[in-house]
C-alpha cells in the first residue's frame, strides 16, 4: 500500500544542505485548493529555507549520484547480505527474536523468549549498542518512546556500504551479543 503523503528531509541532500519536501497524491493536493478554477488557489507553505538555491542544488546532485552509482541496487544487494547475516546471528543467539526491515534499514529484536516475544531489558539492548560502539561500529536501538519495548537494534548503514562493511557491522553485533548475553 502506497502512502498518500510523505515528508522527506536529510536524505534529499545526504544531510549536506538544508532541504526538505512534502510529496502527496493529486487526490490529497486537491483537498487544499480553495477554488479549483484558479491555478494559484492552493495551500502554500512558509519556509525557513525559501529562496535558498543551495538546498535544491545539493538534492539534485545527490539524486544524480544515487542514480549514477547505482546506490539503490547496492542497497538491495547489501540489504540481502545484511538480512542473511542477521538471520545467521539469530540462529546463533537465542536472544534475537526477530529480524525485520528492508534494504539497509533493518532491525534485530532482542527478546528473553522467542515464543512469548518478551523484550529484553532496555539496559541490555543499550549495552549491546555500547559494545558495538567500543568496536568502532555505530548502531542504534529503538528510541525511548515506548517504555519496556525499546529492545530492537536498529541498523541503517550508508547506501555505499560494501560487503566488508556489512560483515563488520554484523561481526560487531555478534561479539556484542556474546559479551552481553553469553
Amino acid at each position: 500500500m502506497q502512502p498518500d503523503f510523505v515528508t522527506m528531509a536529510k536524505g534529499l541532500a545526504s544531510g549536506y544542505a538544508a532541504i526538505s519536501c512534502a510529496v502527496t497524491t493529486e487526490k490529497v493536493f486537491e483537498m487544499f485548493k480553495d477554488d479549483p478554477s484558479d491555478p494559484l488557489s492552493y495551500f502554500r507553505d512558509i519556509s525557513t529555507f525559501g529562496g535558498c538555491a543551495s538546498g535544491p542544488a545539493a538534492a539534485l546532485e545527490n539524486m544524480r549520484i544515487i542514480i549514477d552509482e547505482d546506490l539503490i541496487g547496492n542497497t538491495q544487494r547489501m540489504g540481502e547480505r545484511l538480512t542473511g547475516n542477521l538471520l545467521a546471528l539469530m540462529e546463533k543467539h537465542k536472544v534475537i527474536g526477530d529480524v525485520r526491515g528492508l534494504g539497509l534499514f533493518q532491525g534485530a529484536e532482542l527478546v528473553t523468549d522467542r515464543k512469548t516475544k518478551e523484550p529484553v531489558d532496555e539496559k541490555l539492548a543499550q549495552r549491546v549498542v555500547a559494545e558495538c560502539s567500543a568496536q568502532g561500529v555505530i548502531i542504534g536501538a529503538t528510541n525511548r518512546s515506548l517504555p519496556g519495548f525499546n529492545n530492537t537494534l536498529c541498523l541503517s548503514p550508508a547506501l555505499i556500504a560494501s560487503a566488508d562493511d556489512i560483515d563488520a557491522i554484523t561481526g560487531a553485533i555478534d561479539v556484542a551479543l556474546t559479551r552481553v548475553f553469553g
